[in-house]
């Protein structure tokens, strides 16, 4: 996974009180919320969302021990923040669909087209997953098809590991002597995982190319 740098500093005001984010990682501010959160983001329109996200202090330590976004309960807070019911409104059945950018929509229709079992999940669950592609640099519907290569059910060994390289190795046709034996695990580990990056969700190990 990727670290995120800090936004650059930038101050707003609310009821001629100045505020700034809460995104210095030394002094580790608390999370704005509420009016406060809503003024951040108002005063702050020029930033994509991971910059609003962090500079509001909505930050968690990723498994690689790098610091990201926590962008579940950044929205959850910010629809609290405008009265909304965030166990209701914000992802009952079509309302999170229709409430997204057109560029979202057309990276879930992607998402969906290529892997059918999103259809089955809740908005919340789809969500999630967009974020964590946006971890990854992955925003739009042709990056997601550039970028995406292979999904495996999760093994607690790791198993899955190995199984996708050989299997990426069949599908680019790849010819090796019968007598040769590979530990594909290892080879990822060694080789492959340089290469790709993964998404571990709902059970299951997408994989996608780390250059695209």
């Amino acid at each position: 996974m990727i670290s995120l740098p800090n936004p650059p500093i930038m101050t707003f005001t609310m009821d001629n009180e100045q505020l700034s984010p809460r995104s210095d990682l030394a002094t580790r501010q608390e999370r704005l919320v509420g009016e406060e959160l809503l003024a951040f983001i108002r005063g702050n329109e020029s930033m994509n969302k991971q910059e609003q996200c962090n500079g509001a202090g909505y930050i968690k330590t990723l498994k690689d021990g790098s610091i990201g976004c926590n962008y579940t309960e950044f929205y959850m807070a910010l629809l609290e923040a405008k009265g909304i019911d965030p166990n209701h409104d914000a992802f009952a059945d079509g309302a999170w669909y229709d409430k997204l950018s057109t560029q979202d929509k057309d990276l879930y229709d992607m998402i969906e087209e290529r892997c059918e079992e999103f259809t089955k999940l809740s908005g919340e669950q789809c969500q999630e997953f967009m974020d964590d592609l946006s971890d990854l640099g992955i925003t739009t519907a042709s990056q997601f098809e550039d970028a995406f290569c292979h999904q495996a059910s999760t093994c607690h060994d790791e198993s899955h590991l190995g199984d996708f390289v050989e299997a990426f190795h069949d599908e680019m046709g790849t010819e090796l002597p019968e007598y040769l034996v590979i530990d594909w695990q290892e080879s990822w580990y060694r080789n492959y995982r340089y290469d790709f990056k993964t998404i571990d969700f709902d059970g299951d190990t997408y994989f996608f190319f780390a250059h695209f």
